[in-house]
């Protein structure tokens, strides 16, 4: 019978040592954050095919802006494509 205390707290000591290196080893670990780059992109309707091409190197659509401007009485639109892709 008293060995049985002595196997308690044995188990107890066991289990609180590996929450304690569990824990240690959590904190070491560092989250990688990923850092991006980022590329603006005009492209005229007939380029189109310009912007696959990026998405093969990895550019991801991010974000989109038209513009417009008046030139006498022509109006001129030109379309922004924000890029992002991982830092390379």
């Amino acid at each position: 019978m008293r060995s049985r205390p002595y196997r308690l707290l044995l188990v107890a000591a066991l289990i609180g040592a590996l929450l304690l290196c569990w824990s240690v080893y959590a904190q070491e670990k560092k989250s990688s954050r990923i850092v991006w780059e980022y590329r603006m992109v005009s492209v005229q309707w007939d380029e189109i095919s310009k912007l696959s091409e990026l998405g093969a190197q990895g550019w991801e659509l991010a974000f989109v802006r038209k513009e417009e401007e008046m030139l006498g009485n022509v109006r001129h639109s030109t379309v922004i494509y924000y890029l992002k892709r991982p830092k390379q």
